[in-house]
Order: C-alpha cells, then structure tokens, then sequence
C-alpha cells in the first residue's frame, strides 16, 4: 500500500526553474541556474581569453623526492612509505632512470600479495584539479596510480586510481588526476602493484601538479517528462512515470497528488473501471482508488521478465490486458483482483500490442506479423479474424465504434466487422502509423499520425487533418473530452488540448508539473554565438543559455543521438527512425528532411561539409545485419541520399570531413550476427563526386573504430575493439605516425579538434591529448563521472577558449582543458 504524498523535490536549482517557469527562477539568485547563464553569457573578453592573456595554474606541488635522488638511509626512502608487500620489495636503483640517476624499483613476485610505495602529503585546495603523473618503465604486470584527498586530520575524503598494464619498450607516461572536494587541505600518491599481479616496473619523476579549478557543473544537463500512457477519469488525468503515478486536475491543468510504486519503470498499459486506475509496471499490475488513495499490487501478469503494451475495459468493467514476451492476453477481475491467463495470441508472435473488448469477445493485436485474435471471454477460445492484407503489417493501435473493429497496420487503418468480415481500409497520411485512436459522441473517428504528430478526422474512407499539436510528435494516448474537445499525451511529455472546430490547440509540459526527471544525454552542442549549450535526449533538446529565464525544451522525435548546429537550424539525427530532422530554435518548431529507413536503425556520427552544404550521417543497421550506411542530407534542396555497404559489412561509425574529402571509419563487429570482416576500414569519399578514393585497414585484428578526426593531414582515431587503442595516421603516404593505448584505460569514444589540437573524450571520465605531434597520449582530465551511458561521449567547445561542454555524472558542466600544463615542452605551441 502506497501513500499519496507530494513529488518528491529532489532535483537541482535548474530542474526547479524548468518545472515552475521564470517567476520563481528569478527568485533563484546565486544558483547554479544564474551561474550557467553568468557563464554562457561570458564574452571573448574575459573567458574566451587565449590562454597567454589570462592566468594560468600549473603549479607543481610535491612530492617530495618524487625522482628520489635523495640518498637512501637505513633502508628508508625519504619522502616514502611502503604500505603494502614485503621489505625490500622496493627500492632505489640506478640502473634505469627517466630523469637524473636514480628510479623506484618495484618488484612484486607474489601473486598473493600486494606491494605499495605512498608518498607524504601534498597541499591540496578544494574544488581544484590535481595531476598525479611519473614515468614508469613496465617489464611485466601492473602498476596502479593512486591519487588520495584528505582532510586536516588525515581522514580519506576521496581516491581516483588507474591501473597501466601496457608493456611497451620505454619509458611511458602515468597518471591520474580529480578534482579535490570539499574539506581538503592535502593530497597522497600511492605506487601499487595489486594483489593478482606480478610486476616488476620502475617508476621516476612523480609528481603532483595542481592546475585549478577545472570543473564547472550546472545541474541536470536534460530533462525526461517521457510518458508512455494515460487514461482519464473522472476530469482528470492519469499517468504512470518513473516510479510515480501522477494524477493531473483537467481543469485547472496542475498537478494534484502522485503516488510512489517500487522501480522508476513507466506504464505503457493504463485503463480506468469502476472508477479505479489499473495500470502495468512491466509485467506487475497496479490497481489505485482516488477515493481513498490505496495503491495496490495485483500481482504479476507471467513470469520472467516483460512488458504489458496495452490495456483496455470491456463493457461490463472487465480489464483485459496483452504482454511481451509471451505474447498472450490476460484478463483482470476489476471485482477480485484476480488475473487469468487467456492464453498466446498466435505462436510465434512475441507482442500483443494492441487490445480492444467488447461484451462478448477481446480483440488481440499482435506484432511483429499482425494478426487479429478474437477470444471469446467466457470460454477462451481463440480465433484468427486478420484479413487478407499485403506482408501483415503489425498492429498498432484498435478500438471498437459501434459494430466495427479498427485498428492500425502502416500504411492504412483496418476497418472490419467483429468477424473480420466487410473490410474497408483508410490510407495513412505519408504512409505513416496510426499511434492512437478515439471515438466521439457522433460517431466520428479521430486518429493521431506518426511521423507528422497530426491529428485527424475520419471522414468517408479519407483522413481530413485537424490539427497538428506538437510537430512530429508520436502520440501515447487520445480521449475524447466532450464534442469540442481531444486531450493526448505526447511521447516527449505533454498533454495537448484541441478544439476540433477550429484546430486551435494549447500544451501542458509535465516538466512544469515537476514530472520530470534527469536523463543521459545523448549528444551536445553549441549554437552559432558558442554561448547557448544544446543536449540533446529522449524525444526533447534542451538549450541552456543567456536570455533564458529556464532551460528552454525543443521537441524532437525519439532520441537526438547526433545533434549539429548550422547556419541558425539545428539539426538532429534521431534513433530509433534514423530520421533527420531540423529544428528553428527560435520559434521551437520542428519538420522532418526525411527517414534514412530501414535496415539502418541507429545514428553514429554526423557532420556538416561547408562546401558542399551537406550534412554527412554514419549509421549502424538493426541487430543481425552488417552494412551500415552513409547519408548525404543537402541542406539547399532538404534532400536525403543514402549509400549502403559503402564500407563492406561494416557500419559507417564516424566521419570527418576535410577539405571536401569525407573520411569514413568503421565498425565490423556487428550485434546478433557473426563478422565477415576481421578488421575496421577507413575510407576517402570525395562528396562532390560521390566516390570511394581510397581505402586501409590501418590495424588489422581490430574491429571497431570509435571516433576520428582530422588535423593538419594527419588522421586521428580510437577503437572500441580493441579498446583504447589509438593511432595518427598522415593521410598522403597512410602510413601510421604514432600508435598506443589510452594509458589507465580500455575506453573509447569521440575526437575533436580544436584550436591546434587533437582532443579525445572516453568513457570512465578522462579526457586525453593525443596531438598533434605526439608519441603518447597525455591525459588532460579526469575524475568525471560516466554520464554518457547511451552514446559516445562528446565536447562541445568555446570557439575562442580551451572551454569545452560535457557532462560530469547526468550534470551539464564547462571543463577548462588547456593542454599547457600536459604538453611536452617541445609539442607546445
């Protein structure tokens, strides 16, 4: 049992702007929001500083005797205590050394025991990032780097490590760095060989750099108000969200009360009988009473895990309900509470998507093939009712009007009689998919349309629009509120009102109801005055900048895994429809360049090409095939050409464009299907002439490329498999100029280039430089939190700083990544 209680308040300074708009954010002074848009709004002035115009930290703090030159006395190394492993494990040699005579030898032969070497305390200031760095010389084994806080009695406040086991013939680089937190006042490095290795490694020159306050975060980088379903009773407005169910009063359009369910799930499945909600969590029913606020679990439709789609009541107040991955459909006692398994729809057929009831039978939906399934619900027993129609396009949606059963296959409306007899079909506009279906008092049918967001009106054998709510939005659910009036509820997260006389239409974001959560973002970027900071998440954008009293939301359809500003448009490549879709910010109005199409499903990459006005988007297909594709979008004529297999059963996972010269990367790994390719290829494209120049497979064995990018002719790029290898190939000979592995990692992710430089973001929160000119990677940042869980991760750079845009955690943050204080004295430039 569930108690009614207000939505939890949990959310940061700026969700709370975004949920209760600009007259409270005004009273929020001194917030993070005021300090993001402080932030944004900064000029070339003072920010946007070249780094020789404003102040620099750098300053080497400790450790004392890091190169240990100092002379070794009774067996203790000054500046050093060994923590861990047995005497004499560790000591002072001058047989190798980076830097003066001697080095730290550290000699771990028990694969049972751990050996350690800590340093004495450093100062440390809060709030301010460290860099922990040495040389080390790996024979065999590992060497882990660990970089320690404390407060002024010594207690532990916070450890960042990294773990090298890279055996390269030299000397190489180590470090690992964080920012210190609140109470700090010193810092420790701790050399260590874990427990399962044996190692035997020389390590000099460590050292402890302090480089300054590096990390700015500005709360919830993006918002879901995502809903799946929503019913009405009773004036008002249900919906299932993340963990609480919402109760939304019509009439004054504000949140009344919510109810907490176990998990953060939402509910595709919600029906309302005897003046009660019923809804589904999964594959758990809830049942929730307004008159008293009991929320009660049911119990569970099956076993395993699972998702209900749908939910509908029969005449009688019966609920019916149809689930994934059984395919089967269930019957609810609204009386009981007792569940009945009625059976699978049709074997082999995993969803049953669409549900309708009538006093004598329940009409079952299913996909991926649609069939149509009447059980009769005394006795069960099924029957096949699908007509005849071309490849059995999946059911989406169904209702009953009258004595006619109707239901969605793309590209038409099936309008049968309850015995599959009499059929008729209506044509989808554009070919698209009914999302949702309701009847009016009259009679008339009313059907919203993916992908134009429209809703419209049966009339004849013709859908006649009425409005357009929100453009290109799929819709959850549509009711009809009185003769005058349809109420749906948007994907993205929003009821919408719609006077059917005159299509004038009004909205209600849950965001401003506080029903929104924060999310991973999917990609990022800045708009042209490299002030307004765009995320891109689940079916909204959100921009963050000066002149906002909130972060302002900008819908789009699905995911923007890959988001581009050019030329005042944003542009969004969107998963799961591949579609390309533009967006005017100003006014928040969006309209699709087209669908890529099957069988490419997800976005990988996407860039803009100057000379050509074209943007270029790398996408992977579904699962169990192989060949991605590249798309040329020509933004003067808003057309989409789409070249499959253009890199051989390989997806097409990053692109970089120089000179007119579009140089694809790829991914041959494939998911739910085996290689044909052992390695990733990367290949010229002249954009102009549409053609292949040229193409190398530059390490053979590895499968995956993650990100590349190109400087000065020099091609850079990471693996995902194997992950963290990196390499800079010159583009004229392809011959390879440097090679190595992200120190302290197996990750991967995107380049960029900015201002002369060669920057790589990765998973597990580093940031590396990896040129130009360089023979290892130098790590510039670290300490994040993972907040790219769902794509890549990315910067948005400050056009005239070493200021870039990312994510620490699921917080949008500014990170200073001036490479001065890393760069060999010989890169800087």
């Amino acid at each position: 049992m569930a108690v009614m209680v207000e939505r939890r308040r949990f959310l940061r300074d700026t969700v709370l702007a975004a949920a209760v708009g600009a007259g409270v954010a005004d009273l929020l002074s001194g917030s993070t929001l005021d300090r993001a848009v402080a932030s944004l709004a900064r000029t070339p002035g003072d920010a946007a500083l070249p780094a020789a115009q404003r102040a620099l930290t750098c300053e080497v703090v400790g450790p004392a005797n890091g190169g240990f030159e100092e002379p070794v006395v009774d067996g203790v190394i000054p500046g050093w205590t060994q923590t861990h492993g047995r005497v004499g494990a560790v000591s002072v040699v001058d047989t190798r050394a980076r830097e003066g005579t001697f080095s730290l030898r550290l000699v771990d032969e028990a694969s049972d025991d751990s050996l350690g070497l800590q340093c004495d305390p450093v100062p440390a200031v809060a709030g301010e990032f460290y860099l922990a760095s040495a040389q080390a010389y790996l024979e065999q084994g590992t060497l882990a780097l660990y970089l320690s806080f404390h407060d002024a009695s010594g207690g532990v406040l916070a450890t960042f490590t990294r773990q090298f086991t890279s055996v390269v013939e030299g000397w190489q680089t180590v470090a690992v760095g964080g920012t210190a937190p609140a109470g700090s006042t010193r810092a420790s490095v701790l050399l260590y060989s874990p427990v399962a290795a044996v190692t035997t490694c020389y390590v000099d020159a460590v050292q402890v750099a302090g480089l300054g306050a590096r990390v700015e975060t500005f709360g919830p980088s993006a918002l879901t108000a995502a809903m799946s379903g929503m019913v009405v009773l009773d004036n008002h407005a249900y919906t299932a969200v993340r963990g609480d169910l919402a109760e939304i009063d019509l009439t004054t359009r504000t949140l009344r009360r919510t109810a907490s369910y176990p998990g953060n799930g939402s509910a595709w499945a919600i029906t309302a009988s005897g003046g009660r909600v019923f809804f589904a969590i999964d594959l758990d029913v809830y049942v929730f009473d307004p008159a008293t606020g009991e929320l009660r679990n049911l119990g569970s439709l099956g076993t395993g895990t699972g998702t209900t789609w749908c939910m509908t009541t029969a005449p009688d107040g019966m609920v019916y309900a149809g689930v994934y991955p059984a395919g089967q459909v269930w019957e609810i006692s609204p009386t009981t509470g007792a569940l009945r398994n009625l059976g699978t729809a049709v074997p082999g057929q995993q969803y049953v998507r669409a549900i309708a009831a009538d006093e004598t039978f329940v009409y079952a939906g299913t996909q991926p093939a649609g069939h149509v399934i009447a059980y009769d619900r005394a006795t069960g027993e099924r029957r096949d009712i699908t007509p005849v129609l071309d490849g059995l396009p999946g059911v989406t949606v169904m209702t009953l009007a009258g004595d006619r059963l109707i239901y969605g296959a793309s590209p038409q409306l099936v309008d049968i009689r309850p015995d599959g007899s009499d059929v008729r079909l209506v044509p989808l506009p554009d070919g698209g998919i009914a999302d949702a279906l309701a009847v009016g008092p009259d009679g008339t049918l009313y059907v919203t349309g993916r992908a134009t967001g429209s809703v419209y009106r049966r009339v004849g054998d013709e859908l006649v629009p009425v409005a357009t709510p929100i453009d290109l939005e799929e819709t959850r659910a549509l009711v009809v509120l009185d003769e005058d009036t349809l109420l749906g509820a948007g994907g993205s997260g929003a009821l919408w009102w719609v006077d059917v006389a005159t299509g004038a239409s009004t909205l209600l974001d849950l965001a401003d109801l506080g029903l929104a959560d924060p999310e991973p973002a999917q990609s990022i970027t800045l708009g042209a005055n490299g002030q307004t900071v765009y995320v891109g998440g689940s079916n909204i954008i959100t921009s963050h900048g000066p002149g906002n009293a909130k972060p302002r939301r900008l819908r789009v359809p699905g995911q923007a895994k890959q988001i581009r500003f050019v030329n005042g448009r944003l542009y969004a490549a969107t998963y799961p429809r591949t579609e390309i879709v533009e967006l005017n910010p100003a006014i928040n109005r969006a309209r699709s360049l087209g669908v890529i199409g099957r069988p490419q499903y997800r976005p990988l990459t996407m860039e803009y090409d100057t000379r050509t006005r074209t943007l270029l988007v790398g996408t992977a297909p579904v699962n169990g095939q192989l060949s991605g594709a590249l798309t040329l979008v020509d933004l003067a004529h808003d057309t989409l050409e789409v070249l499959t297999d253009i890199l051989h059963d390989q997806a097409v996972a990053s692109v970089a464009v120089d000179n007119g010269i579009a140089y694809l990367a790829g991914d041959a790994h494939g998911v739910s299907v085996p290689p044909t390719q052992d390695s990733a290829t990367i290949a010229a494209f002249d954009i102009a002439a549409r053609c292949t120049l040229w193409e190398v497979a530059p390490l053979p064995g590895h499968r995956s490329i993650a990100g590349i990018a190109v400087h000065d002719g020099v091609l850079y790029a990471v693996y995902k498999r194997v992950a963290g290898v990196w390499l800079a190939m010159d583009l004229e000979t392809r011959q390879i100029l440097h090679h190595g592995v992200l120190p302290g990692t197996h990750s991967y992710g995107e380049i960029t280039v900015h201002r002369d430089r060669v920057y790589a973001s990765v998973h597990r929160g580093l940031i590396f430089l990896l040129g130009p000119g360089l023979d290892e990677a130098r790590l510039v940042l670290d300490g994040l939190e993972e907040g790219w869980t769902q794509s890549l991760p990315q910067l948005a750079f400050e056009p005239r700083s070493w200021s870039a845009w990312g994510m620490n955690g699921l917080d949008l943050a500014r990170f200073d990544l001036d490479p001065t204080c890393v760069e060999p004295a010989s890169s800087a430039r």
